[in-house]
């Protein structure tokens, strides 16, 4: 058993070195283009010193920075402070560059909080389905005014929370440079909505001239184990849209 006094410095020291790797992982987020890396040393500081400071009281299980585990909202506060220090010369990255992908997080974040909130207070319905494609559509419109790292969009969608598996894959929809074929595989796989489903679809669709033979047999085999499953023989705009890529998929074969 630690006796309190040498508990004390381990948390002491376990907090210093949270502070040196989350202000590395920060400064590293946004002046190299390793993103996923750069997130994980942040989510590692904070956790440290988390750790530090509650001791036995914090949650690890339930810690999440972004739904990669790195919320918007603080990828958010951190970019719109860069902003400042690019305004000032203090980043070689080009303020206008830094700003715009600022507000697109700022409008995203708030797209992400309408999704959540549409989810968790309306019913499924057709009704509930209209709104959550407004706000796919809003998605896209937004995720085209400004360039992300593809890893970075990437991680959004394989650690991140539903809302934020939905907004990835709307920004692969509207930028072909951070489409993810995997995302597509596992969306259409192991989806964590049916509307989550339809839109990797949607994706799968518009990659279909770039994929391989490899590939192409790979989205054949995804689409045809969901179409065994009840819920989505269930839903007509999910079995409409398979049977479509499924024969354009043949065409090229």
């Amino acid at each position: 058993m630690l006796l309190p006094s040498r508990l004390s410095r381990l948390r002491v020291i376990a907090a210093l070195i949270g502070v040196v790797i989350f202000v590395s992982g920060s400064v590293a987020l946004f002046t190299i283009d390793n993103s996923a890396g750069s997130l994980f040393l942040v989510a590692l500081g904070a956790t440290l010193i988390l750790v530090a400071l509650l001791g036995e009281r914090v949650q690890l299980e339930s810690f999440e920075i972004l739904g990669a585990k790195v919320r918007v909202r603080e990828v958010i506060a951190s970019r719109l402070e860069l902003v400042q220090s690019a305004r000032y010369g203090d980043t070689d990255r080009p303020a206008a560059e830094v700003h715009g992908q600022a507000l697109t997080l700022q409008r995203l974040a708030h797209l992400y909080n309408l999704y959540e909130h549409i989810r968790r207070t309306e019913r499924a319905s057709d009704k509930r389905t209209a709104a959550l494609d407004q706000l796919a559509l809003r998605m896209r419109t937004v995720g085209a005014d400004a360039q992300f790292d593809a890893v970075e969009v990437s991680t959004w969608f394989h650690n991140g929370t539903d809302a934020l598996r939905v907004i990835a894959l709307n920004l692969m929809l509207a930028r072909e440079e951070s489409r993810d074929f995997l995302a597509v595989l596992k969306a259409i796989d192991r989806p964590h909505s049916l509307f989550e489903q339809y839109y990797g679809l949607l994706l799968g669709r518009e990659m279909l001239a770039r994929l391989d033979t490899l590939e192409r047999k790979l989205l054949t085999d995804a689409i045809t184990r969901a179409r065994r499953t009840r819920r989505f023989r269930r839903d007509q705009p999910l079995t409409t849209l398979s049977s479509t890529i499924l024969s354009e998929l043949d065409a090229k074969n």
